[in-house]
């Protein structure tokens, strides 16, 4: 693609997205699949597990779509030298993702699932934010956008994502105070950001 300048940047750039989708199938579905499927569940919600599968892959459509919309209209269009900046973003969100992961452990499921022993952590990521995986996923999205190097790409996913994200992050605390309590509703007003330390 002319838009990311050459073809080492697009090696680094479909090098990285295709061992995020990787990284995603195998972590953040397939593991909690096999490891779950004979734990006692008190309440699950599929609805918006859809609705965010949806979203996210609606939102790598439209960055691809403003990347070429921004490099030939030249509306939005940002210089070659930000593509290196995404990449680190990038990067740096899907670690943060699946630290999130690894951290929660058993308790982590790409459904909204309270299960019998269900625990809140309070580790790792989960010490600067409530919902650092989905945190992740929009530091991703938006490191992306940029490495499209348009500035559409960058911010109408993001914005899309954070509805999203926060429609389910409020579902899945509201599930969590009915079911643990004070204990949640500490935790909260400890950790004050939902998403990104020190931002959302």
């Amino acid at each position: 693609m002319i838009i990311l300048g050459n073809l080492i940047n697009e090696l680094i750039f479909y090098g990285i997205l295709y061992c995020w989708f990787i990284l995603e199938f195998i972590n953040a579905y397939l593991i909690p699949f096999l490891r779950n499927r004979r734990r006692k569940i008190k309440n699950k919600e599929w609805k918006s597990f859809r609705i965010f599968l949806i979203t996210m892959y609606f939102s790598f459509f439209i960055s691809y779509f403003f990347a070429f919309f921004s490099f030939y209209t030249r509306i939005g269009e940002l210089p070659l030298i930000v593509f290196y900046l995404g990449i680190v973003i990038m990067i740096f969100g899907i670690f943060f993702r699946y630290w999130a992961v690894y951290t929660l452990g058993k308790y982590f499921s790409p459904v909204v699932t309270i299960y019998s022993d269900h625990k809140i952590v309070k580790s790792g990521p989960y010490r600067f934010v409530r919902h650092p995986a989905y945190g992740g996923a929009l530091i991703a999205i938006l490191g992306m956008g940029i490495s499209l190097r348009s500035l559409l790409s960058a911010i109408i996913p993001f914005i899309i994502m954070l509805v999203v994200v926060k429609y389910r992050a409020n579902l899945e605390e509201r599930l969590l105070t009915a079911e643990i309590g004070n204990e949640y509703l500490e935790y909260k007003r400890t950790v004050k950001r939902k998403f990104i330390p020190f931002i959302i």
